[in-house]
């Protein structure tokens, strides 16, 4: 019995020690790797410098000589390059992947096993803006691995062709469908020509995709969509859309926006929708807005009259006018009372007292006042 559990301890501890030595061996390898692919990555890291300096003008022609080893070590140091350049500089720099075949081979890869090879590839072909990628990049919506998608969508935003849209819109209406966020930054990069897309894609029977087409044209500063928008704020079905139309009516900023936001902080309406349209208001920043917002400041819903009064101050300089003669008006009713100071004030006063505060400018008038 004694001779068999020594045979065992024996075999374990020759398992522990060709296991240590394995560890061993594979992190000596992986640092000569490592170290051998940064040798070879020196040289092209500085042609790539140099080439950024010149703004792209010069050095092209040097990196696409590199040969493909230390190109391969670089290109990473590439990739990111390419990400966060703009301008001529961006555009030398793809000039030099195309020469290459990173494009070719990008594209290639989107047909990969592998979801994490094919979600590079399209983050590289994002990064080439490169308009050919697009209906293999649109076929990646449908991919069975959300990470992959995600990042399709993302190229096909950064490449900005409107022809995209619809298939973006399409990729919303699914179970487990990309984040709304992404989707409308995405849609609004493909630039004005999406705009009719997007407007018709309102009409959609998923609420989700509306609301996301909403965002989308608030961020893409559709004017031209102001009355269809306005037309979503009156007759949706669902709330979240109608507050959506709401918040994306005050992005778009028009005159023509104040009438049915003005409609929506009606006391009939949902709360969060009256605080929203209240909200907007004030980004749009029309004194024609002061009263509507004013009636506001008593409001029963603490969020509408809170909303209210932020959005005079945003308003600028009549709206803090509005402001001031509430708190005044107040100041001198109570000193014909003869009220004290610290005297149970109505809720206008206080959101009205909270917004000029904010604006840095209550202080002073009862520094003023106390003179």
């Amino acid at each position: 019995m004694l001779h068999v559990f020594t045979v065992v301890i024996a075999v374990l501890a020759g398992i522990v020690a060709v296991t240590a030595v394995g560890i061993i061996v594979v992190r000596l390898v992986r640092r000569t790797r490592h170290r051998k692919r940064a040798q070879l990555a020196t040289l092209p890291r500085r042609a790539l410098l140099a080439f950024v300096a010149e703004n792209g003008e010069e050095g092209g022609d040097e990196l696409v000589a590199i040969p493909d080893d230390a190109w391969r070590a670089a290109e990473p140091h590439a990739l990111a390059l390419l990400g966060k350049l703009r301008g001529e500089a961006h555009l030398g720099l793809v000039s030099v992947f195309l020469r290459r075949g990173t494009a070719r081979t990008a594209l290639a890869r989107l047909h990969s096993r592998s979801p994490v090879r094919r979600a590079r590839a399209a983050q590289v072909l994002g990064d080439l803006e490169l308009r050919q990628a697009v209906p293999e990049l649109c076929r990646l919506l449908t991919d069975r691995h959300a990470e992959v998608r995600v990042v399709a969508v993302r190229a096909l935003g950064r490449i900005g062709d409107p022809a995209a849209a619809w298939r973006i819109i399409g990729s919303l209406d699914r179970s487990d469908p990309i984040p709304s966020l992404l989707a409308s930054q995405s849609l609004a990069q493909l630039g004005p020509e999406a705009e009719v897309t997007l407007s018709a894609a309102l009409d959609h029977p998923q609420a989700r995709v509306r609301a996301v087409c909403l965002d989308a044209l608030g961020l893409l500063g559709a004017t031209g969509s102001v009355n269809r928008v306005a037309r979503v704020l009156r007759e949706d079905t669902n709330l979240d859309v109608r507050v959506a139309a709401a918040a994306n009516l005050g992005k778009l900023g028009t005159r023509s926006a104040l009438d049915p936001l003005t409609l929506a902080v009606h006391s009939s309406r949902p709360t969060v929708l009256r605080a929203t349209a209240a909200r907007a208001l004030g980004d749009i920043g029309a004194p024609a807005a002061i009263p509507a917002l004013v009636a506001l400041l008593d409001d029963e819903a603490y969020q509408v009259a809170h909303e209210a009064a932020h959005a005079l101050r945003r308003i600028g300089p009549a709206g803090l006018d509005a402001l001031r003669e509430i708190v005044e008006r107040d100041r001198a009713r109570a000193e014909a009372d003869g009220v004290g100071a610290h005297a149970q004030r109505s809720a206008a006063v206080l959101h009205a007292e909270e917004a000029l505060a904010l604006a840095g400018v209550l202080g002073e008038e009862r520094v003023g006042a106390a003179r």
